[in-house]
């Protein structure tokens, strides 16, 4: 296979949190040209917080795309000029009040290459405790709780944890095992 040439690119829309290009691309196998939607984020992080005793660090909250809450695992958006594994401390802390001292690299995705940039990473924080008190970002709101690892398939299967990307965390971390 051969990588498709880009012809033009248009900038749409710059958001807060995403640019929407339109870029104009040609098949090296056919000479057929087409536009296609592209979104470009930063890239993000997830982190799975276990304490000593096998609990959980898990997060609700208000979701804008989806009009409703939902539970999921820290993270967020790397910032810019930001490592991962610092962008993953900070996001750990920052939405719980958690820290670690103990961290592992689980893997590296794909947020959705059909038509987005960014990546999103998780790492394991192990031994997490609670240190500190939440420090939101001004439109964030969350709740934070515990819960028992042996839990988290159950609550994978029944919908309780819907994210696509917390799923994918938790296989990643299951990969490990």
């Amino acid at each position: 296979m051969i990588k498709w040439p880009t012809l033009e690119t248009k900038n749409i829309l710059k958001g807060h949190i995403f640019r929407y290009l339109q870029v104009k691309r040609q098949s090296p196998l056919t000479n057929k040209v087409g536009e296609f939607d592209i979104i470009q984020c930063a890239n993000w992080v997830n982190v799975i917080a276990i304490t000593k005793d096998q609990k959980i660090v898990l997060i609700k909250q208000y979701r804008h795309g989806t009009d409703s809450f939902t539970v999921e695992i820290p993270g967020g958006a790397i910032n810019h000029k930001e490592e991962a594994l610092a962008g993953a401390i900070r996001e750990l802390e920052e939405e719980t009040g958690y820290t670690s001292s103990k961290w592992i690299h689980l893997g590296k995705v794909d947020v959705n290459p059909a038509f987005m940039t960014n990546t999103c990473e998780t790492f394991l924080a192990i031994d997490a405790e609670k240190t500190n008190s939440q420090n939101l970002d001004p439109f964030e709101e969350i709740d934070v709780f515990l819960e028992d690892v042996k839990r988290i398939p159950e609550l994978v299967k029944s919908g309780v944890i819907s994210h696509s990307l917390v799923i994918t965390a938790f296989y990643l971390w299951k990969l490990r095992e």
